[in-house]
């Protein structure tokens, strides 16, 4: 029986292509697999049963051993990938010359392991840092755009969002990197610092349209436009935006009638320190309007003012999630990269705080 068992398992490998040294440690392992069966008693036929039928363990084996061959030359483009881009260096370097810029191929490596063994949503996500810091680099070196090219670096976490949020929040989600790339535009190119950042108001804009109170999205988008409107009149017409500032009371006060913003709210949270912490996540995000409004306005600074109100993720993370650096390490880096290329017209070299990110994760991974 054993014989039978044997001779049917390899003519069924052998149908299927396998090799000859795959075949022999397969019919080897099997033979002991058998052997060791009938030691313990079983017979012929339960042995038949405990093994599998040798037609199924062999359709079974040889999908693992295509896997495993394909992972394997997978693996070997991997390996190779080194040598392959120190080769492509040198001859970017001696032929032509550009040994500033030709260290890019050398991200082919950690390129290449991802390419090669993530699925292809996780890869693509994976390889937006990659692919962004080229383009940014390219548009650096090649077109001097350091800045707004920098902007590029937004593709990271837009496409996550792309990627993981369901198609009704994904407009919600995507709207704070929107504005904040459309403000930067219009303000590089148009010197429209003010009123350019307006555009921030499509974020609660946007996440009014997910009420299912119909009213209350007519009230508090017309409260929001009204406010513009005499924003953009007291501006313009009467030279005054400080006075067309206090236009956006109208809708704090819509927001404050449908309870969108509940100072009864916060009070009446149980005392200890989610009450506390709550309180405190509030008033940075009425400090961080405050100051942003106030940079702009006063210091005509609409062009840095906007990171402030990074402030609200970050003390939202070290306010209500366990401290990790990792966590709070992108705004830092966002922070730091900005200032030093703005204040220091510095964006070729800034965009070395990104490495903050990975740094902090392998710090506290590793």
């Amino acid at each position: 029986m054993k014989a039978d068992y044997i001779r049917r398992l390899k003519a069924q490998l052998q149908e299927f292509d396998a090799s000859y040294a795959d075949v022999d440690d397969i019919i080897n392992d099997y033979g002991q697999l058998y052997d060791d069966a009938i030691a313990t008693g079983k017979s012929d036929e339960e042995v038949y049963t405990f093994l599998g039928k040798p037609e199924k363990v062999a359709y079974d084996l040889i999908d693992t051993l295509k896997i495993k061959h394909h992972k394997d030359n997978r693996n070997k483009i991997v390996a190779l990938m080194p040598f392959i881009s120190v080769i492509i260096y040198m001859i970017l370097g001696f032929g032509y010359g550009w040994w500033s810029t030709g260290w890019l191929v050398f991200l082919l490596i950690p390129v290449s392991g991802i390419v090669f063994n993530t699925s292809f949503k996780n890869g693509f996500i994976a390889l937006t840092p990659f692919i962004t810091v080229i383009v940014y680099l390219v548009l650096g070196f090649v077109y001097d755009l350091w800045n707004p090219g920098w902007l590029v670096f937004f593709l990271i976490p837009m496409s996550s969002i792309i990627l993981n949020t369901r198609f009704k929040d994904m407009f919600i989600a995507l709207s704070p990197f929107v504005a904040v790339i459309v403000f930067m535009l219009i303000g590089t190119y148009y010197e429209m610092w003010n009123p350019g950042w307006l555009v921030f108001l499509i974020i609660p804009m946007i996440g009014l349209l997910h009420s299912n109170n119909i009213w209350k999205i007519i009230v508090s988008e017309s409260a929001i436009i009204i406010a513009i409107a005499f924003y953009l009149y007291m501006g313009y017409v009467q030279g005054s935006w400080t006075i067309g500032a206090f236009g956006f009371i109208l809708p704090i006060a819509v927001s404050l009638l449908f309870g969108d913003i509940t100072i009864s709210g916060v009070w009446s949270l149980p005392r200890g320190p989610h009450r506390k912490k709550t309180v405190f996540l509030l008033a940075t995000i009425f400090f961080s309007i405050a100051l942003f409004l106030a940079l702009g306005l006063a210091l005509e600074g609409w062009a840095y003012a906007w990171q402030v109100f990074l402030l609200i993720p970050v003390v939202s993370i070290l306010a209500f999630d366990k401290f990790r650096f990792t966590s709070i390490s992108p705004f830092v880096a966002v922070v730091l990269f900005f200032s030093i290329g703005y204040f220091f017209h510095a964006f070729n070299l800034s965009w070395l705080a990104f490495l903050i990110i990975p740094m902090a994760g392998i710090l506290e991974n590793a």
